[in-house]
């Protein structure tokens, strides 16, 4: 049976991948990719951005979420959970957009937004 190691991505392919994303991350989202997108318990998995043969990718999910459901540019998803994502938007906060569209639910950086992901699994 063949292991998966997990590889955090080097600042260069953080460099490659904001460039081809149009996105600048926030130093947050940075620390968070660089140890290893850890949401603890979270039922769920952040979308990565240097794994092009997992079915975490960034680039397909965000292909997938443009086509299907009408996700705006400005928004870039870090993490998918039944066909929703929370994302980043230019402003380095992480928000909520559902397929049906954006809702209120914001948290002012990835760092928070983690934090309650995992505290809410944890309940």
């Amino acid at each position: 049976m063949e292991s998966f190691e997990f590889k955090p991505p080097s600042d260069i392919e953080i460099s490659e991948a904001q460039q081809k994303l149009g996105f600048t991350f926030p130093n947050d989202y940075i620390d968070f990719i660089k140890s290893g997108y850890d949401l603890g318990n979270a039922p769920m998995e952040a979308l990565e951005i240097n794994n092009a043969q997992s079915h975490l990718d960034i680039y397909s999910a965000i292909a997938d979420a443009k086509k299907f459901y009408d996700l705006p540019d400005e928004l870039l998803p870090i993490c998918e959970d039944n066909s929703d994502y929370y994302c980043l938007n230019k402003s380095g906060q992480v928000v909520f957009w559902s397929h049906n569209g954006l809702t209120d639910e914001m948290w002012q950086n990835t760092k928070e937004w983690r934090n309650q992901m995992i505290a809410e699994a944890l309940e």
